[in-house]
């Protein structure tokens, strides 16, 4: 098992209605999010590797957006032991699925009902008017499918396993939003952006989870990272303070938040079905259940170690994650 540090707290449709949906800031694109209406059949298990499922849609002529997350309508309450799931976009080559073009992924946590949950993408995706893209999920077997039952919106749908051939296209109602943000929510705030790793890919800090008092399943999670790297987790605690250039790295690369302390995590190197994940590293952490702390403030930033930077200090830096407990 991963092992995980743990803390203790002292068609698409442009912007559905705000209040069918979990985020604070409205999707940019979505499908068949206006309902949790979904199904509760799983996915299977397969011997040939995880199991892709992908939905191609045109974005609409008025579309000018730039992806940086996405969510999903799903859980997965079988899988045993540590294991992911993944949102992805990709281009199109011959009427499938070409090459990815930007992604995330977040850590299955089985005691969760079926919600809405996501990832901040490791590189951004601009979308193209009138060009066919396909919105992929991926997943290691016995997840919740994320269609919708006699949904509104049918989109041309394919699937395999592993690094198998794409299956006859049929269609379904997948439900999905697509965000021109970095994941927010009530009590979740993001500032500043990420920076690109040599490899092209940007760290990214992010939560499934709500800064409620007392949610003991309150984790932190990151990805885009370099796969079984090292990586910082600076936390701060000052809600007040301006991102600030730091000499020696990359010029993009900003300091978002104070530094009260830093913990060393670990990227992983593997796909869905775990221990671990490339790119991906979660800290949990424990909200205690006590009034006293009502509207404490706490940030973090990922800052990943690239041993391929040109910069004199071969580091990155994802965005600032700000909470504030309610």
């Amino acid at each position: 098992m991963r092992p995980e540090i743990r803390l203790s707290l002292l068609t698409v449709l442009l912007a559905t209605t705000p209040a069918a949906l979990s985020a604070q800031t409205a999707p940019c694109l979505a499908a068949n999010a206006t309902t949790t209406s979904s199904s509760t059949a799983v996915s299977s298990y397969s011997l040939a590797g995880q199991n892709y499922f992908a939905w191609r849609f045109t974005p609409p002529a008025n579309a000018n957006f730039t992806v940086q997350a996405a969510k999903v309508f799903t859980r997965n309450a079988s899988y045993p032991g540590d294991a992911f799931l993944a949102v992805e976009l990709w281009d199109e080559v011959n009427g499938e699925p070409g090459s990815r073009l930007g992604g995330g992924v977040w850590e299955i946590d089985n005691t969760r009902a079926a919600g809405w949950r996501g990832a901040n993408f490791d590189r951004a995706v601009t979308l193209q008017p009138g060009v066919p893209t396909w919105f992929v999920f991926v997943e290691p077997g016995f997840t919740q499918l994320i269609t919708e039952p006699n949904g509104t919106f049918n989109l041309t749908h394919v699937s395999r396993a592993g690094t198998g051939a794409w299956s006859a296209a049929t269609t379904s109602a997948p439900k999905f939003q697509l965000f021109c943000n970095l994941l927010d929510d009530q009590g979740v705030t993001t500032q500043g952006q990420g920076c690109p790793l040599s490899t092209g890919e940007v760290p990214t800090a992010f939560t499934n989870e709500p800064p409620t008092i007392g949610n003991s399943r309150f984790a932190y999670e990151t990805c885009g990272n370099p796969p079984g790297g090292a990586v910082f987790a600076v936390i701060g605690g000052n809600p007040n303070f301006t991102p600030l250039a730091v000499p020696g790295l990359n010029p993009a690369c900003m300091q978002n938040t104070d530094s009260i302390s830093t913990l060393l995590l670990f990227a992983g190197n593997g796909d869905t079905r775990g221990p671990d994940y490339a790119g991906h590293a979660r800290l949990g952490f424990a909200i205690p259940n006590s009034t006293g702390l009502a509207n404490v403030f706490l940030a973090i930033q990922m800052v990943p170690l690239d041993l391929n930077a040109t910069s004199p200090l071969p580091f990155a830096t994802s965005n600032a994650l700000r909470l504030r407990l309610y």
